[in-house]
């Protein structure tokens, strides 16, 4: 709102017909009171406050509200931002039980920011990553080798889809790596869980590889980006995505969490830990997208029999 509309608000409140009116009631000339009314003056401090007496509104809003239509205009966004910042802070509750937890977990989010990182913990670590899949706009490219942890983490894994499904109604091009190995596809419930996952990811959408670690391993990208990962504060297992070539994710840690209301709960494996970085030496190491040129090692998944075609392959070179 502008000076003027509070004026507007003090004429309709008590009932005031005239310029002159409005004027008598703010103990200003009518000139000056038609002139402010009309977006021609800004009001003073002195009349800021006494407007926001009569209206009983708090007079830093009316104060900030003067200075930002006497800014110029390149300059208002910042008034406007301050207005947002006071509205916030009028509107607490006189008792908040909820808004203090909150703030302060803002004020961590806001001393993080400097270092261009957010760090997130236990069901906080899956919410943001989703929840920074539904900002995509145009690419998503991702290197997983705890793609088991979405099959075991059952509750998760449709919302995941789901959100991916968005994703790519959005026309956002997704490219999921799923890394294997020989351990892995050697047991035949692995394997079978293995081509499932990339089924349901297809169905999803996504462009979907697999490669086998102990093959990626002999490769000099594959060692580099391994040996980044952990220099940055990965895990053993990398873990990545890039979207938009300007956010990156990573999981730092895992943890064994309670599957289970009623009964007998069983634990699973889940991101403990998800670092959220957009700092260049970041995007720059961590980066997952050369994988995908490496099509000697790295497969598109075209159905089952392409995986044991391949499967089969690997096993006879080992």
């Amino acid at each position: 709102m502008e000076s003027s509309g509070f004026l507007q608000q003090i004429k309709q409140q008590f009932g005031l017909k005239s310029d002159y009116a409005l004027a008598k009631c703010l103990g200003i000339t009518q000139p000056e009171a038609n002139l402010i009314r009309r977006g021609r003056k800004v009001p003073n401090p002195e009349l800021c406050i006494k407007m926001a007496n009569l209206l009983g509104r708090n007079p830093v809003e009316l104060l900030l509200v003067a200075q930002k239509d006497k800014a110029p205009v390149h300059a208002r966004r910042h008034w406007t931002l301050a207005l947002t910042a006071v509205d916030a802070m009028l509107n607490v509750p006189e008792h908040p039980r909820y808004l203090p937890l909150k703030i302060q977990a803002i004020g961590e989010e806001l001393r993080q920011l400097g270092t261009q990182t957010l760090c997130y913990e236990g069901a906080l670590a899956h919410a943001e990553a989703v929840r920074l899949m539904e900002t995509a706009q145009r690419s998503v490219d991702a290197v997983m080798e705890r793609w088991h942890l979405w099959r075991l983490g059952e509750l998760l894994y449709p919302n995941y889809l789901l959100v991916n499904q968005g994703a790519v109604r959005r026309r956002v091009s997704i490219r999921r790596l799923l890394i294997l190995t020989l351990a892995q596809v050697t047991a035949e419930a692995s394997l079978a869980d293995a081509i499932q996952v990339m089924r349901d990811q297809r169905g999803a959408g996504i462009s979907v590889f697999f490669a086998f670690r102990e093959e990626l391993e002999r490769t000099v990208t594959f060692q580099r980006l391994a040996e980044a990962y952990k220099t940055h504060g990965g895990t053993n297992e990398i873990n990545a995505a890039l979207f938009d070539e300007e956010m990156l994710i990573f999981s730092r840690s895992y943890g064994k969490v309670p599957l289970g209301i009623y009964g007998t709960s069983r634990p699973i494996t889940r991101i403990d830990q998800l670092q959220i970085t957009w700092k260049p030496e970041h995007l720059r190491d961590l980066n997952p997208i050369p994988l995908f040129d490496m099509t000697r090692y790295v497969f598109a998944f075209r159905g089952e029999r392409s995986v044991k075609a391949q499967v089969t392959r690997w096993k006879e070179q080992c």
